[in-house]
């Protein structure tokens, strides 16, 4: 008799551990509906890339339980995957890029398939952000993928402890990252036909007005994380007298190549604008005096050796330009003083013989 009461307690102590672990799993899952739908609501609102993310990171940040968590998006101009939100301080963004097929985010961009580490320890192709993170245990990193299935960019999970993400982990990432790809995809539309607005009609460069937006900000991070950062102010030299021997065609000519050719001499983080006239001015992003001068002699180098129709009606026989330097907080307290010291820079070149 004994015998039997002690099944009928074990049986019923296994079923209401059973039910209790259902009762878990259904409250987990009821969460992460919950979740889903806050998430949903915060991107059928948004209309901006920027608006997405921040919505997004509030919102899983603030119902689940996850330690980490980040979105890159693949920066088209250089085919890279660059972070563009981080959970938990969406202020303190790890400067890192990843190449496609570079580490485990860029082999889920490759691919377009999802990647669980259990133990990133175990995994001699996690990179750790490039060193920037390293209290990671665990990694998830599902791809955004757009309509024709093309990605769009990555959303990584991290997880402090090995062997801490579940099978429903995966799925219910995967519909967070399904959400979020069509609503960045939209935002994208949005934003290009926005920046249409802040290019330069001739060399579709940046104009002016996006390059005080984009500086102001930059000021912002580089004091937030004690970086620096430089400007150059390039103008080019007896430009009126190369439209007068040549004509306006041929001195718009010139301002489209030489457009194209400072683009592809920058790397893909450097910002460029035309400034007005023929003056361009870059921002060189994480960059001190001394390497934003060397930099300016490379351009200025390759500006000369190209070959410009025209050029040879140049007072020295070939087109040249006069690069100004200001390097970020060094030489200034404002944005503003900031353009005007390289611009100062500029015509001091300008001065004492280009």
């Amino acid at each position: 008799m004994a015998g039997k009461d002690d099944i009928k307690k074990e049986r019923f102590t296994s079923e209401k551990e059973d039910l209790a672990r259902l009762n878990k799993d259904l409250e987990a899952r009821i969460l992460e509906l919950y979740s889903l739908y806050n998430i949903s609501k915060v991107l059928n609102l948004s209309f901006a890339v920027e608006e997405i993310f921040n919505g997004t990171i509030h919102e899983i940040g603030k119902t689940l339980k996850i330690d980490e968590f980040c979105i890159m998006l693949i920066d088209e101009k250089c085919q890279e995957l660059a972070i563009r939100a981080w959970y938990p301080d969406p202020g303190t963004l790890p400067d890192v890029r990843f190449k496609i097929g570079e580490g485990i985010s860029g082999m889920v961009a490759r691919t377009g398939r999802p990647a669980i580490i259990q133990d990133v320890s175990k995994e001699p192709e996690f990179l750790f952000y490039k060193g920037a993170i390293t209290d990671i245990g665990a990694f998830m990193c599902v791809p955004l993928l757009g309509k024709r299935e093309n990605v769009l960019g990555v959303f990584n999970v991290h997880k402090t402890q090995p062997n801490a993400f579940t099978d429903n982990d995966i799925k219910f990432f995967s519909e967070v990252a399904e959400q979020v790809a069509i609503a960045i995809e939209k935002a994208i539309i949005y934003e290009k036909t926005k920046e249409a607005s802040m290019r330069d009609e001739l060399t579709r460069l940046y104009n002016r007005r996006y390059f005080f937006e984009y500086l102001e900000k930059e000021s912002l991070r580089a004091d937030r994380y004690n970086k620096n950062f430089s400007i150059l102010m390039l103008d080019i030299d007896h430009f009126k007298n190369f439209n007068d021997k040549n004509g306006h065609i041929k001195g718009d000519n010139v301002l489209k190549q030489m457009a194209q050719l400072i683009g592809n001499k920058l790397r893909c983080s450097d910002v460029v604008a035309r400034y007005g006239g023929e003056e361009f001015i870059i921002l060189l992003p994480e960059t001190q005096k001394k390497a934003a001068i060397i930099a300016a002699e490379k351009l200025r180098k390759a500006i000369e050796d190209f070959k410009y129709e025209g050029g040879e009606n140049q007072p020295e026989g070939r087109l040249t330009v006069t690069i100004g330097v200001a390097t970020w907080p060094d030489d200034a307290a404002f944005t503003s003083e900031l353009i005007d010291i390289a611009d100062k820079a500029l015509y001091l070149g300008k001065k004492q013989g280009r």
